[in-house]
């Protein structure tokens, strides 16, 4: 009893002790099960999930290789940047190759006074009636209060729909006053009608008319603004046609005939060596679909190592992968696999570049698949996306096809991993409820562990008393019979 450094009232025992080891024997057992029972439950749990991550993974870059446009992209190459730039769309789809001569750049119309005015110079008073091309007018009241250019140019830039800017250029008292027409193109030509309803007190203009401006009428239609740039169409000539295709903006987007689909954008009327000329190259990118099948073999390939490292034995280091011998990953693997080997009229992924190599993984050679769609792209188009249905002809479902509805099964949300999840999760709870109950179990136990040790306590501590009196009386009567 050395250890024992607290005594119970009646018997000398550390009561408390003995109670906290025989509890503490009962419930190491227990508490180990279930954090052994939680480890593996959390291990399970995180190794399905970082699956589940992979799969989804997999499933992105199926994807593009389900895509029809991924086989029949194009692109368009122009040999003199400095003259036009070009891109397309999806609905462009014809080889070609055409010469383009820049002949004119969109200009914006633009005004301005012919002399500048003093900066306290006011113009008058009415209404300024502006309207650009056929669009209508729009009246910009100009009175007292601002009727000095600043106030005009203001009043102009405030007012909305007008499609004009207004811009004052300072030097020093004087003012310049310029208005520009917002959008480019011959038809975009501005137009200013005046009600003048007052004189200026500049002797060089009389009254807000002389803002009047209308090219239509020729020489002096505006007695003060004057034309700095005339509004301009961008041109083109496209393969030396007699007729220039025209834009009020220095973009061209076409929409039909061998163009449909690509969008030029003019930029200089010379170029290298001051060429106006450039050739535009459409053709088709094999880019897309290269990168595609590429992406789908790395992504193949991350999924494999991912399940390999869940499943595996390291027999140098003696480690087990957390779910080595799972059925359910077992199967996805194998199924995949399989999947790998399918055929659609003869052709499999061996014949696009794609190989299995003897550790599992996939390598590609992109020289193989780029053959394969310039010999037969609409070949290799269908083993991958498929065929829809005709007449009398059932739909086939490509390769990217089968492996989606394959992933798609297994990643919903009623799918087996997606159940699996749950399930774990569950089991989890189950285990801190399991907890939460041995919890209460033990404290019961400590109550009447205490209860009995403290009635044996009692107990030990009447006999001890017993003990005493007696041996006292049996001391007092042999001292008597002693006597």
């Amino acid at each position: 009893m050395a250890g024992i450094t607290s005594t119970g009232l009646g018997s000398g025992l550390d009561i408390t002790g003995l109670v906290s080891q025989l509890v503490s024997a009962e419930a190491t057992p227990a508490t180990n099960r279930l954090n052994r029972r939680e480890a593996q439950l959390q291990t399970e749990l995180s190794s399905l999930g970082t699956l589940k991550g992979a799969l989804s993974d997999f499933r992105s870059s199926v994807t593009l290789l389900s895509l029809s446009s991924t086989f029949t992209a194009m692109k368009a190459t122009v040999s003199d940047s400095k003259l036009f730039s070009a891109s397309l769309d999806s609905t462009s789809s014809v080889v070609a190759s055409y010469d383009i001569k820049v002949t004119g750049l969109a200009k914006a119309h633009s005004l301005e006074l012919t002399a500048p005015v003093d900066k306290a110079a006011q113009l008058g008073t009415g209404t300024l009636s502006i309207s650009v091309g056929d669009e209508a007018s729009v009246d910009v009241t100009i009175d007292s209060s601002n009727n000095t250019l600043e106030g005009i140019a203001k009043a102009i830039n405030d007012t909305a729909g007008i499609g004009v800017t207004a811009t004052i250029l300072n030097n020093g008292d004087n003012r310049q006053l310029s208005l520009k027409s917002i959008n480019s193109g011959a038809v975009n030509t501005i137009k200013i009608a005046v009600t003048d309803t007052g004189d200026s007190n500049n002797t060089d203009m009389l009254g807000l008319s002389q803002l009047a401006y209308d090219k239509d009428l020729g020489v002096g239609a505006g007695k003060n603004l004057i034309q700095t740039q005339s509004a301009e169409d961008a041109s083109i000539i496209i393969d030396g046609s007699s007729t220039a295709t025209t834009s009020t903006t220095n973009t061209f987007k076409f929409t039909t005939g061998g163009l449909a689909g690509v969008t030029l954008d003019v930029k200089s009327l010379t170029g290298i060596d001051n060429a106006d000329t450039a050739k535009l190259d459409i053709s088709r990118d094999n880019t897309t679909a290269i990168n595609a099948v590429k992406s789908f073999v790395n992504k193949f390939n991350s999924l494999a190592e991912t399940i390999k490292s869940l499943t595996s034995y390291d027999a140098k280091t003696k480690q087990a992968g957390p779910m080595q011998g799972d059925a359910g990953i077992r199967s996805v693997d194998s199924q995949l696999r399989r999947m790998l080997g399918g055929s659609i009229d003869g052709q499999s992924l061996s014949d696009m570049g794609v190989s299995v190599q003897r550790d599992g993984t996939l390598s590609f050679d992109s020289s193989k698949l780029q053959t394969a769609l310039d010999q037969n792209r609409s070949g290799t188009m269908k083993l991958f996306t498929g065929t829809e249905a005709s007449e009398n002809v059932a739909a086939i479902d490509g390769l990217a096809d089968r492996f989606s509805s394959y992933l798609d099964s297994l990643l919903s949300s009623k799918g087996p991993l997606n159940s699996r999840l749950d399930s774990l999760s569950k089991g989890i709870d189950r285990i801190d409820d399991d907890r939460e109950t041995l919890n209460l179990r033990l404290q019961k136990l400590q109550k009447r562990y205490s209860a009995q040790f403290n009635k044996m306590d009692q107990l030990l501590g009447q006999l001890t008393a017993t003990s005493t009196y007696l041996t006292a009386q049996f001391k007092a009567l042999s001292s008597n019979s002693s006597s």
